[in-house]
């Protein structure tokens, strides 16, 4: 489903994965024209701004330029060591040249150019970044020119061989993303050549006999370092071949399901299995290469109103891709739903062409092209994205304690019942030791009708005992039983605890003796028959 959109005819190029936010990099495409029919070029980068609703996007920097461009790439270069904050930009443009950019100093409004290139002799319409060291930069252009820039000195590229005979258009150049040093370059003529840079010479030439291709472009496998992918612009051979090195007499398989040629494909990174690719159909297609299925295709997209001819995955987010195409337009689709409503057709770009041609009445737009365009569906995947897989196979998981779970079912029918005395003889019958049975006693007791009458008992004291010698102590003044004869009516607790403490400050003068039998309990544990002076 398409989730955003801006209004220009440029090459394009995703900000690196380690970029944020993400941002996508335009420049305005070579030998095309809008509907003004505009000479200017510019080189824009523009904000995803996935949060806020509608297609459009924010335009962030722009920079005039003095030429168009055939192919743009954002790199890595010097986001490492923070030389080159954002990364750089190049752009290989019609008259030969390759300009680099800060993308730091282009999003501040800045300066932005570091330096251009002038060895080529003709249009460059290759180029790549290797994945291995972003310094090295490969561009191609005509008359089989293949240089590799080291982007810490650009002033002398090296060549990756003697030129390729007969003399060609390069027009893909790819290094391989499992062997740091081995590229390929495609040319219309049908051939694909792999070079060795550490032999500074081609390691084999691959093309197909038995149907005569016109190779668009090239890209490696992601995970295979043997395994390449060649596209064909040849509208009487839209295909898309599999090729393994390791047998390269003839392709592994062949991918049929444009109608027309082949323009841009893109291998997903993050996901083998996912592979873009754009042609003259006006469709985006997206196959599993892998497949044990011939030409088995995962997805099409809506089509859009005209060619694409460029085509990318998002490298920090790969549910999003991007294209371009001939109508002026670079629209962003994700792969999981979403989006604003697609338009029906293109209100802004046939106004500008009655602006350029005053008198002219506008052309209706074909029945089937705005069906088409009004009753797009979103991209539906036949299985989920490796990226959404499970990384692991580990898992969380819980563990039942019988025993635990046994407690917790007594504590809370012993609560739900009110059962607490029960419950705390229960837990003193299975005590492991003395210290926790007198705790559970402790606890016990103040759920007890008299609960201090308990405590002192706990604490070795016999409360009858207790009353017996301070009635015989402080005598019959205070209205109490000497514990042998006469009614048994209890000690009041008030009365009792001020005797005490008046017995303990010996303020008060003993009239009896407790006689010589009787123990009251003291700190040396010792018989208290003393007589009271």
């Amino acid at each position: 489903m398409k989730v955003k959109e801006v209004a220009c005819t440029a090459n394009i190029a995703w900000s690196p994965a380690e970029q944020h936010p993400i941002y996508i990099a335009a420049g305005t495409a070579a030998q095309q024209l809008d509907a003004t029919f505009s000479t200017t070029a510019s080189l824009d980068i523009y904000a995803l701004n996935m949060e806020q609703a509608g297609l459009e996007m924010e335009k962030k920097a722009s920079l005039s330029t003095k030429h168009r461009f055939y192919k743009i790439l954002w790199g890595k270069h010097g986001m490492s060591d923070g030389s080159l904050p954002n990364g750089i930009i190049a752009g290989g443009t019609d008259n030969g040249s390759v300009y680099l950019y800060d993308a730091s100093k282009l999003l501040s409004n800045e300066e932005a150019l570091i330096t251009k290139t002038e060895q080529h002799t003709g249009s460059v319409k290759a180029l790549d970044f290797n994945p291995f060291q972003g310094n090295l930069l490969a561009t191609g252009a005509s008359d089989s020119e293949i240089f590799i820039w080291d982007l810490n000195s650009p002033t002398n590229p090296m060549t990756p061989g003697a030129k390729a005979q007969p003399l060609d258009e390069i027009s893909c150049v790819a290094w391989n993303r499992q062997v740091q040093h081995i590229l390929a370059s495609t040319s219309p003529g049908g051939q694909c050549i792999v070079w060795d840079l550490k032999k500074n010479e081609p390691i084999i030439k691959v093309t197909d006999h038995s149907s005569r291709i016109r190779c668009k472009a090239v890209v490696w496998h992601p995970d295979i370092a043997t395994q390449m992918l060649l596209a064909s612009e040849d509208d009487h051979m839209p295909v898309i071949q599999v090729w393994d090195l390791r047998f390269a007499t003839s392709p592994l398989k062949v991918l049929e399901n444009h109608q027309r040629g082949v323009l841009s494909m893109n291998w997903c990174q993050q996901d083998p299995d996912l592979l873009l690719s754009c042609g003259k159909d006006n469709r985006i297609l997206v196959w599993n290469p892998n497949s044990a299925v011939q030409g088995e295709r995962s997805s099409t997209s809506s089509p859009p109103p005209q060619w694409s001819f460029d085509v990318q995955w998002c490298p920090r987010n790969p549910c999003l891709i991007a294209n371009s195409s001939f109508d002026g337009h670079i629209s962003v689709y994700s792969l999981m739903g979403g989006g604003g409503t697609v338009q029906a057709p293109q209100d802004q770009h046939v106004n500008q062409l009655v602006s350029s041609f005053p008198g002219m009445e506008p052309m209706p737009v074909p029945q089937q092209q705005v069906d088409t365009q009004t009753k797009a569906k979103p991209v539906l995947l036949k299985k989920p994205p490796k990226w959404l897989k499970r990384p692991a196979g580990a898992s969380f998981g819980v563990v039942t304690e019988p025993e635990l779970v046994s407690r917790s079912k007594s504590l809370e029918e012993a609560l739900s019942q009110g059962q607490f005395c029960e419950f705390c003889d229960g837990k003193i019958a299975k005590a492991v030791n003395n210290e926790e049975a007198e705790m559970w006693k402790f606890l016990k007791v103040s759920f007890e009708q008299e609960p201090r009458k308990h405590v002192i008992g706990l604490l070795g004291y016999d409360t009858h005992d207790l009353a017996r010698k301070v009635a015989l102590a402080t005598g019959a003044s205070m209205g109490l039983t000497n514990g042998v004869g006469g009614e048994s009516g209890g000690v009041d607790a008030t009365e009792l605890a001020e005797r005490m403490q008046e017995l303990s400050s010996g303020t008060t003068e003993p009239e009896a003796d407790l006689g010589s039998g009787s123990k009251t309990p003291n700190d040396d544990g010792e018989a208290d028959g003393a007589r009271c002076v």
